[in-house]
């Protein structure tokens, strides 16, 4: 019986203490679901504002006051901060006050729009991580958080701030829309689609006489101001893959970003675009890293540590201006080859029936193929092409097979890079030899755009036009297993020779012979020809290696140099479904569709559609 009342004297004693730590917890939990106005400071800790409602704050700063430990704030309305124009200005929105309240670790939360007509709409003094999450005081946006002058977020001496910013935080006139001096640890991510932005100069800085240290800024969004639009502290980082701008640019004496300490990385990744010098201001330890696979002109100023580590061309760094072009067309040029390699054999295996019977024969073809993630952005492209083959029997019984014509316009898209290529081959099947032989002319015209930070758009472009011939010189086995299913395979052997043509008055491309063979085994299998709806799928396996011309030379600033990076070799697996439909005795309607994949992350689909016996 005591043991009983132990257990339920303990029970209740747990049933206390939890109930204490809820009620706690939502003590001092507020919402605001009216609008409301106040003329003086408002103390709070949990706090919502609901969507729909306006908060109206009156000559007062702070008008709201975050105290306490782990306190959150969100609002979902409009908070209005203004001024009495008898009594004077307000200066502070929202103030996290750190260890005279007590409040580390504080979470603000906007989804709505708050608007301060002065500055600060937000200010963290003295915050720091005290629950060991790695975050001190939190800022999280998805709506608008605006000022009508300066300093719209500002943190002093804070340490482990973190902001995530996905919509807009700006400053309408002045300077300094996130403004943190003495604070360390700062993490500041405006992802795609955000932007920063001050009217005047310095859309993210640090106070020179305090400096921030250990700054993190990642920017996938846009950033912008009149100048020094990115200043970096000491010890701090910017990672890239978004746009940093000088708006209403017109001079390339103006700063996109700019160094006031020392040891400092500035990481550029694709996706960059820079409007404005990149300028280390005579301090030290300045690094300046370019993973970017686009070409690139951009002017420095000081002294910078410059790395190219993107292995998509060779970094030039003299005059003040760091450069560099990239092979882009010039890595993927095999795997072209290749596509129509595959096109050609999709024809073939269409004429077939068209060989043996001495038609003619007409086949649309559309394919599409793109690389995402390869070796590195060099590799990542995509291309879409849209085509024509017809074939003709050739006259007479000396010779059994076709001749053969197609039309291709394939458009290529690489990293700021488009190339257009009208493609026109003509050559023999021969059915009893069971061999292809194409002859090619491949006319290309291109636009590059070049990363340039001192033009107006951030980039400028060039065009380019050239042209190549090919051949592709192969030969089918095939083997029968029983009634329904069979064995094939194709050795073929694809050249492609390059002319030389000069791109801009820096950068000459040297013509290139290039070389590769390409073997596959397939296993398909057929259905009976008594229906009049036959399907055929396929299993492929292959491999393909470049033979010949695996090296790229150009001229770049006068000096001659090697490119020899790309995919030069692969393995793949394919999936193919060919279907025949029969209107009439010589009438077929036939559709092949097929995907295939390749261990360097490459994918193609094919759609070809086409009459057979139809003439």
């Amino acid at each position: 019986m005591n043991i009983l009342r132990f257990f339920i004297s303990k029970k209740i004693k747990i049933f206390i203490i939890f109930f204490f730590i809820a009620f706690s917890n939502n003590l001092f939990a507020e919402t605001l679901s009216s609008s409301q106005t106040n003329t003086s400071t408002d103390t709070i800790q949990d706090y919502t504002i609901n969507t729909g409602v306006t908060l109206t704050i009156i000559d007062s700063s702070p008008g709201l006051k975050i105290t306490g430990s782990d306190r959150t704030f969100k609002n979902y309305g409009y908070i209005l901060s203004t001024q009495d124009a008898e009594d004077g200005n307000t200066n502070i929105t929202i103030k996290a006050v750190g260890p005279t309240d007590g409040a580390y670790d504080v979470k603000i939360y906007n989804y709505g729009t708050i608007y301060q007509e002065n500055t600060s709409a937000i200010f963290v003094p003295n915050n720091d991580d005290q629950n060991g999450d790695g975050v001190g005081a939190y800022i999280y946006n998805e709506g608008t958080i605006q000022s009508s002058d300066k300093w719209t977020i500002r943190f002093h001496s804070s340490d482990y701030t973190k902001f995530d910013n996905y919509g807009t935080i700006k400053q309408d006139s002045g300077a300094y829309t996130f403004m943190g001096y003495g604070d360390n640890y700062t993490t500041i991510n405006n992802y795609s689609g955000a932007t920063i932005y001050a009217a005047g100069s310095r859309a993210i800085a640090s106070k020179a006489a305090d400096l921030s240290s250990n700054t993190t800024i990642n920017n996938w969004g846009n950033i912008e101001a009149a100048n020094w639009t990115i200043e970096l502290g000491t010890n701090s980082t910017l990672n890239n893959y978004g746009k940093i701008l000088i708006h209403d640019w017109s001079t390339s004496t103006d700063d996109a970003i700019i160094m006031l300490g020392n040891n400092n990385t500035v990481n550029l990744y694709d996706g960059t675009i820079i409007m404005g010098d990149l300028n280390a201001n005579s301090t030290s330890g300045s690094t300046l890293n370019l993973d970017l696979c686009s070409s690139y002109y951009f002017k420095v100023e000081s002294s910078w540590n410059i790395n190219n580590i993107s292995g998509c061309g060779e970094l030039v760094y003299s005059g003040g201006y760091a450069q560099a072009v990239s092979p882009l067309f010039q890595s993927v040029a095999d795997e072209i080859g290749v596509l129509r390699t595959d096109l050609i054999n999709d024809v073939y295996d269409f004429a077939k029936d068209a060989m043996e019977n001495n038609e003619k024969f007409v086949l649309p073809q559309k394919s599409y193929t793109k690389r995402e993630h390869g070796l590195g952005s060099i590799d990542k492209f995509a291309s879409s092409t849209n085509g024509v083959a017809f074939g003709l029997p050739t006259v007479g019984n000396k010779v059994d097979g076709h001749l053969v014509f197609n039309y291709m316009n394939n458009n290529i898209d690489l990293l700021n890079h488009n190339i257009k290529d009208v493609t026109y081959q003509a050559g023999f099947f021969l059915g009893d030899q069971k061999i292809k032989a194409i002859l090619g002319y491949h006319n290309y015209e291109g636009d590059r755009n070049r990363l340039n930070n001192i033009v107006a758009s951030g980039k400028d472009t060039f065009t380019h036009s050239n042209s190549s011939w090919s051949s592709i010189i192969g030969k089918q086995f095939s083997r029968k297993i029983n009634n329904n299913s069979y064995l094939k395979s194709n050795l073929d052997f694809n050249f492609e020779r390059f002319s030389s043509y000069r791109e801009s008055n820096n950068v000459k491309w040297i013509n290139r012979a290039l070389g590769q063979t390409l073997a596959e085994v397939t296993y398909g299998w057929k259905s009976l020809p008594e229906n009049k709806f036959q399907f055929n799928p396929e299993l492929t396996f292959g491999y393909r290696t470049v033979i010949n011309g695996k090296n790229q030379k150009y001229t770049f600033q006068g000096t001659e140099k090697t490119f020899s990076g790309g995919r030069q070799e692969d393995y793949s697996g394919k999936f193919s479904l060919s279907a025949d439909y029969s209107f009439a005795k010589d009438t077929k309607l036939a559709f092949d569709t097929s995907v295939k994949k390749t261990n360097s992350k490459q994918e193609t689909y094919s759609l070809n559609i086409g009459f057979k016996s139809i003439f």
